[in-house]
């Protein structure tokens, strides 16, 4: 906007003093509001009248001549204002052309009824529009001597560079940036592969400042090996801002540390968290916390509120649900071989337990209690021999597996007490019927 503004005002004033200067058909007035117009009215017509101007008329033509030996005056520049549009009631729609060059001056800028400004185009697009067939470029020049420059230019395939440097023109000029036919954006590249390319020899870095004084500036590095930084912190740059998260070559990324050993590692000097918020006002939400003890924390909660511990994974490989605690004994139980621990009940579809198992009852040498001595250690302890009391399963609890195995061997005892019974029950009735025979045959004589 500034340069349209500097052309056009330029334009508007070397076009006002030129008239100052011409005689002949222009009309002047002198006094506070000096002005001189040039005018066409189409005269010349057979009955000596005039006629209105149409499109395609020309308005005023300043001719800037210089006499040549045996040739006579040759036009060396001129400003052309012709009807470049409708005709009104009462306006004249109007375009400006400027003429520079050799052998005859031809259009170098233009200046429509609209604003628009076109340099060596009569059609200009936009507000400002730069053509030329082989070297579109708008030029941004300090007037110092060794001040930096800059252009904006048009190249090849519809790609925009915009380049700078000492003073200096084209090709002195560094390509800065570059916007491809497709969309691409680079800076400190020519061939972004990508909408954003950032390239540079050393380190390319992406900063995003805040520009009020001591507000946290951000930025993201492409360091060594690859490997990506995210940097952070109050109003400075480079070194002075500290690496918030990092992206390894090899897909690891760290929060808290640049050197991540896994997918995913969050580092902190006392506790490191991982939270999952529920942006909701009074939301649940959770955590995952590393104690100094190596201990792993779930814990969860009402949005603003103190998070509960609901279940935490020790450094020991021991995980406890709805408790801290993870006992090594129990009422003189040995508990140090076991890993889970639950408060309040297990609600599960199946649970599979791998233990040894009862056979070795049905195995010749097996000694089976007397039904007399089964009855005897009933009567002294109040339950069956090899199984736990109602005190015992009260103070110390009750392994599944062994009391499964423990149940089946009862069981399987059962069967053999059975079997035996039934054994003895047939011979009585063999012996029943031989006796009845007897009888029979006797009341029969």
């Amino acid at each position: 906007m500034k340069t349209l503004t500097h052309v056009a005002y330029t334009a508007t004033t070397v076009f006002c003093l030129l008239l100052l200067a011409i005689d002949g058909n222009a009309q002047s007035a002198s006094g506070q509001n000096p002005l001189m117009l040039l005018n066409r009215n189409n005269s010349g017509l057979p009955n000596g009248t005039t006629a209105p101007v149409v499109p395609g008329d020309t308005l005023g033509d300043i001719r800037f001549q210089g006499l040549i030996s045996g040739l006579g005056y040759r036009p060396g520049a001129t400003i052309q204002s012709y009807v470049s549009g409708p005709v009104g009631p009462d306006y004249v729609t109007s375009s400006m052309l400027f003429r520079t060059g050799t052998p005859r001056p031809v259009m170098r800028m233009t200046i429509r009824e609209n604003g628009f400004v076109g340099v060596n185009t009569f059609t200009p697009q936009q507000l400002l529009t730069v053509s030329h067939a082989t070297r579109p470029v708008i030029r941004f020049d300090r007037a110092n001597g060794g001040e930096l420059d800059y252009e904006v230019y048009a190249g090849n395939s519809g790609t925009l560079f915009f380049r700078g440097g000492g003073d200096g023109t084209e090709g002195a000029l560094t390509d800065f940036m570059v916007l491809t036919s497709v969309g691409h954006l680079g800076v400190g590249t020519t061939t972004p592969s990508q909408l954003v390319t950032l390239s540079a020899p050393n380190a390319p870095v992406f900063r995003l400042e805040r520009a009020n004084a001591g507000a946290t500036d951000y930025e993201i590095l492409n360091g060594d090996n690859g490997t990506l930084f995210f940097r952070g912190g109050n109003d400075a740059t480079g070194g002075g801002l500290p690496n918030r998260m990092v992206l390894t070559a090899g897909g690891n990324l760290g929060l808290g540390t640049i050197t991540p050993d896994r997918l995913l590692t969050i580092s902190a000097t006392t506790e490191p968290i991982f939270r999952f918020d529920r942006s909701t006002a009074g939301g649940q939400d959770v955590e995952l916390a590393a104690s100094t003890d190596g201990n792993l924390f779930f814990r969860g909660g009402a949005d603003g509120t103190t998070l509960n511990d609901l279940m935490v994974l020790k450094s020991n490989g021991k995980l406890a649900i709805g408790t801290l605690l993870t006992p090594n004994s129990l009422g003189g139980t040995d508990l140090s071989a076991y890993t889970l621990y639950a408060k309040g009940g297990i609600l599960s579809e199946e649970v599979r337990v791998r233990t040894g198992w009862a056979d070795y009852v049905f195995a010749p040498g097996y000694r089976l209690r007397s039904l007399e001595e089964v009855e005897r250690h009933i009567d002294r302890y109040g339950h069956l021999p090899e199984t736990p009391s109602a005190a015992q399963v009260a103070d110390q609890g009750l392994e599944l597996g062994d009391n499964a195995v423990n149940q089946q061997v009862k069981i399987e005892e059962l069967f053999l007490y059975l079997i035996e019974l039934n054994k003895q029950v047939k011979a009585l009735q063999t012996e029943n019927a031989t006796l009845r025979a007897r009888v029979e045959a006797l009341e029969n004589k």
